[in-house]
């Protein structure tokens, strides 16, 4: 993927993530493109069997030092 590709595909994901956080989808989007991105779509509830808290992906197994 070029460089200009890269950046629309993140600016796109930026925008799929701020209509999330407003929780409204904007005019041009479509629900397809947050189920898409594995986003939540804005305006519907999300299902019972999601987990309350996600899992950390930042968690670190190696033991403190002192």
């Amino acid at each position: 993927m070029c460089l200009a590709c890269e950046e629309d595909a993140l600016f796109f994901r930026y925008q799929l993530e701020l209509a999330v956080a407003r929780g409204e989808i904007p005019e041009g989007f479509e629900p397809a493109d947050f189920e898409a991105a594995g986003l939540p779509v804005p305006g519907r509830r999300q299902a019972a069997t999601a987990p309350a808290t996600p899992a950390n992906p930042f968690s670190c197994d190696s033991p403190d030092q002192v």
